[in-house]
């Protein structure tokens, strides 16, 4: 898979790297708690929170261990930053979710911190794509 051919020097620039086989496993997930169009993502060694509120009475989480990615490295104690769900499944399912045996698309998931965007890599059947989702704010940990 092209994906894990980067070299270990560029994930040195991310505080936040995750990666998984099937991408679609998340965006169920991710499909499951959207209620509005922006979630919070905090990362700790432990795992991705993604969380939904609407207007601090409604909230629902997502809570991902570290041991369900393929790779998931955090080089500080918590990493936070909001980014518009909606255009995070969109882009999730940017190669239109083939439901062919065997074939899946592959995510890895960057993060340099505030400032940058979250970087989305696809991957399927060899073709890659680059995604940057501009974050909105910093998130308060």
């Amino acid at each position: 898979m092209p994906l894990s051919t980067q070299s270990q020097a560029d994930d040195e620039q991310y505080v936040l790297v995750a990666s998984l086989d099937n991408a679609r496993n998340l965006s169920n997930l991710l499909k499951a708690i959207t209620f509005k169009d922006h979630a919070i993502f905090s990362a700790t060694p432990n795992g991705l929170k993604v969380t939904v509120e609407e207007s601090k009475c409604l909230q629902a989480n997502a809570f991902i261990q570290a041991e369900i990615f393929q790779e998931f490295t955090i080089r500080e104690d918590s990493v936070g930053f909001q980014v518009n769900l909606t255009v995070l499944l969109d882009c999730l399912s940017i190669f239109g979710g083939s439901t062919v045996p065997g074939v899946s698309t592959a995510l890895r998931m960057c993060y340099r911190g505030y400032g940058y965007p979250l970087t989305l890599f696809l991957e399927e059947g060899g073709v890659v794509t680059i995604v940057y989702i501009w974050e909105l704010w910093k998130c308060p940990l």
